[in-house]
């Protein structure tokens, strides 16, 4: 519906009267933060809204007849938040109203909305064109099935209601498809709402948007939902809506971080990822119940499992029975309440698993009355077939929304639809853990032990419980405790529980450590117990977490560096001594040639190596003598000409610094070598003159949560090898020039480094020595500690 506000005010519009003002304090003064009251509270502030337009009709429309104002969307349901847009249908019959008077009906009733600062969506039809629109635009027919009389005629409502419903009754079948391709372009353009730590509580999938479809599937008569179910999750959305909408004053659903703790402070949660879990937990029942809903559209089949045939024909839908009491019905999968053997249940879950074919609403509901079984041995192995499925994300839905695997899984309850701050996970918490079971079965063959990678993927972050300072050491016994539980025996529990304790342990270790420091693979191998399946495990345990987390944690070169520390403790174990293998990391023969042109210059050299086919990231080889500051300068250049940098490797050879940078853009679009030669040049030029090292860069923005605060740790090495540090903290473009600073203002060198970016965080390793080339003692690493956690906490 057009929305337009015209380009002049109308002569007779009159001056705003206020309808916000009185929208948020009704709002202020009913209270938020209580879903049992919201229906009532909106109902109320409804009426408040129903009560200004009649005001303005009263106003602008004399006794006349063939007219009425109706309202949709909010209004229409009687939802409208405390400042809700506005969307209002003046229906008229035009024998009774001339077009004249149409039209000057509708700006005496628009213009007062539009001059007290409310949003309004606006169109005029008769009953007949509604039914028209509501044929030919599915978006259209979906709203004005809340079609609301407000004022006017009754029987022009009526009238339109009716029209509305029996074209939408009548077609409703043939739109199976529309809706279905309605939901995946709004998830494609907005998201899915459980998994966002900035939700749109109307849009993404399982959003308000969501509750209406399967309002509108059951208005249909195709296929009914369970109201309870829906009404009080929508409950939930609408409290967090009204709330966001009181903070801001404004009509948006977006819950941005910056407004998420008033938010649960309102809502009447400790915190905002407490508010979070619950919107996740009410959008995956708003998004079960939708999916159930065009399922049994589509079937012709109830969500009970009734069959729904037009003839009344009395026939049933073939049945199969398959092993263990499973049955196979209309679609859906059931079990035979006659077998009372020990694997019926968990044989369902396998077959749903492996089929995607759905659990029936009764075996659900079965199901989470009171499954809770400690398994069996068999069963454990039929489990294990079951998370071995390609359809396990889809039963996971299904089991969740009903309490299912909270019973099964001790500890589950913790980490269910916890939300992830880290910028590089796509899920929360739980149903990150399905998606790393997902991303393990692809690994299966390259471990002697895949019932073992399976169920460790399944419990891998079980420790991301609220509060938790490592999650990975408060996960090992809550792993094993759900090992045992799941019929495994103590020694592959305690095998579960050790590859939880030590899951992120291979890609630390690879992407921030030094390869060739013996302390590096000896560190390796004390965490897999210097056993080869466990190495393997752990191995195919870090790239399913990784790739399940998103793009941003499992690069190519990420990939080349956990394989290459992974063989390097292989070969360890078994005493085979090769050749090192060459990493995908600095291009050899551009080091080669930068640290020639430095030893026959004795200046700055530059060179772009051969850029890459597959990503717009160029790689930088940058040279220059080593001394005091030079790693600062290089900072200091690459943050002046505004190179975003992705990750770095930073080596000193025979006093030659020469550092690798892997920055965003195609080489055609950087600044030329020239010019950052050039700008090496001056850096290192005026490095000792503090006036000349200030850098005209964005301050950096306040640190809102803990998460933010940067953590910066010393890493164990080998006696007389330099000292690392890992810097683990929010990114910014001078982030890297300002520790460097910090370093140089201590005299001390970085003999190498290992730097990485993962979407809004920077993970950095360097490797320190002092103006003698000796590690730090432990006084001098205090000090640099604290002082780097300042230099990048920007203070």
């Amino acid at each position: 519906m057009p929305s337009e506000h015209p380009s002049r005010r109308s002569p007779s519009a009159t001056p705003a009267d206020g309808l916000p003002v009185r929208r948020l304090d009704h709002a202020l003064d009913s209270g938020i933060g209580d879903p049992a009251q919201g229906p009532a509270r909106r109902a109320e502030h409804t009426a408040l809204i129903e009560d200004w337009l009649r005001e303005q009709w009263e106003a602008a429309v004399p006794p006349t007849r063939g007219v009425a104002l109706a309202a949709v969307g909010s209004v229409g349901r009687r939802d409208a938040g405390p400042a809700s847009d506005l969307d209002l249908v003046l229906l008229l019959d035009r024998e009774q109203v001339e077009p004249e008077e149409a039209s000057r009906l509708a700006s005496a009733l628009w213009y007062p909305v539009w001059d007290s600062g409310t949003s309004l969506d606006h169109s005029v039809r008769t009953p007949a064109e509604c039914e028209q629109v509501a044929a030919e635009d599915l978006r259209a027919a979906l709203s004005l099935l809340d079609l609301r009389l407000v004022a006017g005629e009754e029987r022009l409502a009526s009238d339109t209601s009716a029209r509305v419903r029996r074209a939408w009754r009548s077609g409703a079948r043939t739109r199976i498809d529309e809706l279905e391709e309605l939901v995946e372009d709004r998830t494609g353009r907005y998201g899915i709402l459980a998994h966002s730590t900035e939700p749109n509580l109307k849009s993404d999938r399982g959003g308000l948007r969501d509750v209406t479809l399967v309002r509108a599937i059951a208005e249909s008569w195709l296929a009914d939902h369970d109201h309870v179910v829906v009404d009080r999750a929508a409950d939930v959305l609408l409290e967090a809506r009204d709330a966001l909408q009181l903070v801001t004053g404004r009509s948006g659903t977006r819950l941005g971080r910056a407004d998420q703790d008033a938010v649960a402070g309102l809502c009447g949660y400790g915190e905002a990822d407490d508010l979070l879990a619950a919107l996740a937990d009410a959008s995956r029942a708003i998004a079960w119940q939708l999916r159930r809903s065009l399922t049994a559209a589509r079937s012709g089949v109830a969500p009970g499992g009734h069959a729904t045939y037009g003839s009344g024909a009395s026939r049933r839908p073939a049945l199969a029975r398959l092993d263990h009491g499973v049955i196979v019905q209309a679609g859906e999968i059931s079990v035979d309440p006659t077998h009372t053997g020990a694997l019926r249940d968990i044989a369902a879950l396998r077959h749903a698993a492996t089929t995607g074919l759905p659990l029936s609403a009764a075996t659900l509901a079965r199901l989470a009355g009171g499954w809770c079984p400690r398994f069996t041995p068999e069963q454990r192995d039929v489990l294990v077939d079951a998370l071995s499925g390609e359809h396990l994300a889809e039963l996971y839905e299904a089991l969740d929304v009903h309490g299912v695997v909270a019973r099964v899984v001790p500890g589950w309850e913790g980490i269910r639809n916890r939300p992830q701050r880290s910028p590089v996970h796509r899920y929360t918490v739980d149903r990150h853990q399905i998606e790393t079971v997902l991303e393990a079965q692809k690994l299966l063959g390259s471990v002697d032990r895949p019932d073992l990678l399976l169920v460790t993927a399944l419990l891998h972050d079980i420790g991301k419980t609220p509060g938790a300072e490592d999650h990975s050491r408060t996960g090992a016994p809550l792993a094993r405790e759900a090992a045992r539980a799941l019929g495994f025996d103590e020694a592959d529990a305690e095998v579960t529980a050790a590859l939880v304790r030590e899951h992120l342990t291979l890609v630390d270790l690879a992407t921030g450590r030094d390869h060739a420091d013996p302390a590096t693979v000896e560190a390796l191998l004390t965490a897999v117990d210097h056993d080869p399946s466990r190495l393997d495990l752990l191995r195919a345990l870090t790239e399913a977490d990784a790739r399940a987390a998103g793009p941003a944690a499992w690069t190519t070169w990420r990939a080349e560096l956990v394989d290459h520390l992974a063989g390097l403790a292989r070969d360890a174990l078994t005493g085979v001594t090769r050749p090192p293998r060459e990493l995908l990391a600095p291009q050899r023969s551009a080091q080669l040639t930068v640290l020639d042109a430095v030893r026959d210059s004795g200046g700055c050299a530059v060179l772009y190596p051969a850029p890459s086919e597959s990503a717009p990231i160029t790689e930088i080889c940058m040279g220059a003598p080593d001394g005091p500051g030079v790693f600062a300068a290089f900072a200091r250049v690459l943050t002046r000409l505004r190179f975003q940098v992705r990750s770095a490797v930073i080596t000193t050879v025979d006093g030659v610094a020469v550092d690798t940078w892997w920055v965003t853009g195609r080489a055609g679009d950087l600044p030329h070598p020239t010019t950052v030669r050039t700008a090496m040049e001056r850096e290192l030029a005026r490095r000792d003159d503090p006036a000349a090292r200030v850098l005209e860069t964005e301050p950096a923005a306040p640190l809102r949560r803990s998460e933010d605060t940067p953590v910066v740790t010393l890493m164990p090495t080998e006696p007389g090898r330099p000292t690392a540090l890992q810097i683990n903290a929010r990114n910014r473009s001078s982030l890297l020039a300002d520790i460097a600073e910090t370093l140089t203002g201590h005299r001390l060198l970085v003999s190498s480094a290992h730097v990485m970016t993962l979407g809004r965080r920077a993970v950095d390793v360097l490797y320190l020595t002092d103006i003698r080339g000796r590690p730090l003692d432990e006084a001098t690493a205090a000090r640099v500690v604290t002082a780097v956690a300042d230099a990048a906490a920007g203070s």
